[in-house]
């Protein structure tokens, strides 16, 4: 991508974004993740971190490395039992403890 990774942005020395330009990406990141997770068949993601989520041109926001995803809850399930995958300091507490991922902040 054209401007790279969110992490790339956080963590070199250089100019650190302007605040527009960081509300685009963290909108588009959280309008991508909940794609994934509302659609017909939703998909859980598992590797949400800032070396996934890059940027292009325009500052847009794009979902990157789906080797953990996995496919979500189907029909009226709100819980998936999984292994638990990913980079602990990005996961949810009770997905680390429990490897129960909760669909409950998705309204439908």
């Amino acid at each position: 991508m054209a401007r790279g990774s969110l992490e790339n942005h956080l963590f070199r020395r250089t100019l650190p974004l302007p605040w527009p330009c960081r509300m685009k990406v963290v909108l588009g990141a959280a309008k991508g993740l909940a794609f994934l997770h509302v659609g017909p068949k939703p998909v859980i993601y598992r590797d949400f971190k800032t070396s996934n989520i890059l940027i292009d041109a325009d500052y847009n926001s794009k979902l990157s490395d789906f080797g953990l995803a996995k496919a979500g809850p189907q029909g009226d399930k709100t819980h998936v039992s999984t292994r638990v995958l990913g980079t602990y300091g990005y996961a949810a507490p009770e997905y680390v403890m429990t490897g129960i991922q909760r669909n409950l902040f998705i309204s439908k």
